[in-house]
């Protein structure tokens, strides 16, 4: 029993310390770093098998009298509970479910969600679709960017923006002047980047930023190279290894891969709705192109559910296709 209650004192604390944010341990000495990512990786793993668990008592329990099996509601595919102990594997409706507003208070936050629930089970970059590990080392070599192996950007996965950072700050003056805010520049200190300084006197912003239906995991050098380029179609471009989207820096313009050009369509719609990102005709012409030609399939729509109950808030151009498909159409 005292070695039970050991375990147990011992998982708790494990699952502490892997709760604890980025924000916070980024900072820490590389030892009690690596302590922590440990920690998540345990944590993770702990979830794992809960959940499965979980889903194999609910199938027992689902036998109603005489031993006929209950309906059960058929999924596109199998979902990952999103806490330990989450009802859903019973059919009953877990308390996760009710709408909350639950947009994470920092960047670091939301990359923490995005990587530990939203792709928990699904740790593949959203552009070049590359592999990567409980860590968030990527295997380059597997998805042709062998190129950047040794790029220590490039091997690590990042939380990217949809719509850039640049798209949502560059009209605000924090962004543009952060030496004018005297929070940015506390201490006498050289003022803080337009990124950072927006993020702490700009609440609209610090929404639109750290947005989860924004974010998508992504190879840090795609990243770079993307920069605050916009997207649209090009006849030729740089490429990085055989990852299929191109760069053309003279235009500041970005060709997205053709099977995530309708995901990255709705998310502009979101942004576009919820934090009031600016679209011309002709961005709203070729986003609805783009929807049309690659509409939501089952991980998008099982990334929007899972985004939905972090946030309170879904994307409704993935929940109703159709009906704004038509909608677009109409407006065009």
């Amino acid at each position: 029993m005292i070695a039970l209650r050991d375990l147990g004192i011992g998982l708790v604390l494990i699952c502490v310390v892997s709760f604890l944010p980025m924000s916070l341990t980024q900072s820490w000495p590389e030892p009690a770093g690596r302590a922590v990512e440990i920690a998540r990786d345990i944590r993770v793993l702990l979830f794992d098998v809960v959940r499965k668990t979980a889903v194999g008592v609910g199938s027992l329990l689902s036998f109603g009298d005489g031993g006929v099996a209950a309906p059960v509601r058929a999924t596109a595919e199998p979902t990952l509970g999103w806490w330990p102990f989450d009802r859903r594997a019973f059919g009953a409706l877990a308390a996760s479910d009710a709408p909350r507003s639950g947009i994470a208070g920092s960047f670091d936050d939301a990359r923490t969600v995005l990587l530990d629930t939203v792709y928990a089970d699904r740790r593949v970059t959203f552009f070049c679709g590359c592999r990567y590990d409980l860590r968030g080392r990527i295997d380059l070599a597997g998805c042709g960017l062998g190129v950047l192996v040794g790029s220590r950007r490039a091997e690590q996965v990042e939380a990217a923006h949809v719509v850039s950072a640049a798209q949502l700050g560059g009209s605000r003056r924090c962004w543009r002047e952060p030496a004018a805010f005297a929070a940015c520049t506390a201490g006498g200190a050289a003022p803080l980047s337009g990124t950072a300084c927006c993020e702490r006197v700009d609440p609209a912003f610090a929404a639109a930023h750290q947005d989860l239906h924004n974010l998508v995991p992504a190879v840090g050098a795609i990243t770079a190279a993307r920069s605050d380029h916009v997207w649209g179609e090009l006849r030729s471009g740089q490429q990085l290894g055989d990852c299929a989207i191109r760069f053309d820096p003279i235009l500041r313009r970005v060709q997205p891969p053709e099977e995530v050009r309708g995901d990255i369509a709705r998310t502009v719609f979101y942004m576009r709705d919820t934090h009031g990102v600016r679209l011309g005709r002709q961005d709203v012409q070729r986003y609805t192109a783009w929807s049309n030609a690659d509409p939501p399939d089952a991980p998008e729509i099982e990334r929007n559910r899972r985004i939905r109950r972090v946030q309170g808030r879904g994307n409704r151009y993935v929940e109703d296709e159709r009906r704004f498909r038509a909608s677009l159409e109409t407006a065009m």
